[in-house]
Order: C-alpha cells, then structure tokens, then sequence
C-alpha cells in the first residue's frame, strides 16, 4: 500500500506541477519525439501539459462524487436503523434505486442538460458529476445500513423502546460509521470516474471547459494519432489500479 500511495502522491504532484507550468508548444498533432516526448495536442499543446490538466481535472471529478455519494449513503445508512420498520422501508427503496440501469438513465438525463456538438455532447461538468453521485449512492448506502444495524445493540433497542432519537444513533454508531466512510471513500471515487468514462465513451458526454482523461478520449476517438487516446488511457488505467489497490488495502 505504501509504495501505492508513493505513487499516487507522485502522480498527483507532477500532474499539479505541469498544469500551471507550460511547456513549449509546436505544431499541431506532432508525434511523440525527444523534444515532445507525449506528442503534441490537435491545438499544438504539450501533451506532458493535457494529460497533466486532465489528471487533476478526473481527480477532482471523482473526489466530488465520492464526497457526494459517501455524505448521502452515511446520512441515510444511519437513519435507516433507526427503527425496524423504518429500515425495512429504506431498505427496499434503496434495492428499487439500484435495479435501474444506470448508464442508459444517466445518459438519458445528459440529453436534457447537455449540448450535442457533433459527435459529442457537452455536459456541465460540476453538474454531471452531482448526478452521478445522486445515482450512485444507494449501493454504499445499502451496505453501511446493514453493516451500522449489526454492529452494535441498536437495532434490539430499536425493536424495544421504538424509534431512537438521529443524534443518539449518530454517537452509538459513529466509530463504525467512521470506518465504513473510509472503507467506501475511495470506491465511490473510483465510480465517479469510471461512471462519467462510461458516459464519455458510449455518448461523448463532456466538458471540454474541464479536460478529464476521459475528455481526452472523446476528442481522439475520431483521430488516427495513436498519442491522443493510447497515453491518456495508460494515465488513467494507472490511476484506476492504484486506487483499487489502495482500497483494497483499507478494507
């Protein structure tokens, strides 16, 4: 775990370094070489500078959503154990909210908000990212709201006195609430970004105001120059795994 976070820290480090400090430009679409060792961008941008920028932009995406879905699934796994029926109500909209297809309704509702260009369909980027995480949420809710109702002797007290009062559920349960939040944080993450590719690749869904790897990978997909779409997808395979393995290591 600790040489993932090495390289995840070294990662983003770079990535913030070469996104406020330009390299030279040449000419459009030039081909990796010793001057630009990741090419050159269809506007004659350093592709060390675009994949920089696009890997802060896919963190900040992903972290939005982790941070969204996370604050909802917590608040609604706690008031789900509040009471025994109440949690078998909360339960079953939480099991009705994740049967529905979500990458046809998110693509669905990008059709709304969104402005087709081409090919592509430019989309907010903020405002993508807070729908992903609102379609999104129910799974992690689903599993801090079984994993909070066995954890303590809460739920018999429920079933006894009635429904307890939300802060009294917060202090009973908030050591195991603070460790499913950890647990869960950095999958949520890695959904976010996982999600809006998805939605990138099938639909061109985007913001091109806040290149993302998986902006970079609309834009190429029509272009034969290997650079544009090979390097921003090895950046975010990259990504990915280390997220993975870090996770993995939390749980």
């Amino acid at each position: 775990m600790k040489v993932s976070v090495i390289i995840l820290v070294f990662i983003i480090l770079f990535s913030l370094f070469f996104s406020f400090y330009k390299l030279p430009q040449g000419s459009p679409l030039t081909s990796p070489n010793l001057e630009f060792p990741l090419g050159t961008y269809i506007n004659g941008q350093n592709m060390i500078n675009v994949n920089a920028i696009a890997i802060i932009n896919t963190f900040i995406f992903g972290t939005v959503v982790g941070i969204i879905e996370i604050l909802l699934a917590a608040t609604y796994g706690v008031f789900s154990t509040i009471g025994s029926r109440t949690r078998v109500i909360m339960v079953r909209f939480l099991d009705a909210l994740t049967i529905i297809p979500r990458i046809p309704f998110l693509l669905a509702i990008a059709l709304f908000y969104g402005i087709p260009e081409g090919t592509f369909l430019r989309a907010n980027f903020f405002l993508t990212a807070i729908i992903i995480a609102l379609t999104g949420w129910s799974n992690y809710a689903r599993q801090i709201s079984e994993n909070l109702y066995f954890s303590t002797s809460m739920p018999l007290l429920s079933r006894i006195v009635g429904k307890l009062s939300f802060r009294l559920s917060i202090s009973q349960y908030w050591p195991s609430l603070s460790s499913l939040t950890k647990k869960f944080f950095i999958p949520a993450i890695i959904d976010g970004i996982s999600t809006y590719t998805a939605m990138g690749v099938i639909a061109g869904v985007g913001d091109p105001s806040y290149p993302t790897l998986t902006t970079l990978l609309n834009t190429s997909r029509l272009l034969p120059d290997w650079w544009l779409f090979l390097i921003p997808a090895v950046f975010r395979g990259i990504v990915i795994v280390i997220l993975y393995i870090i996770s993995d290591s939390l749980r």
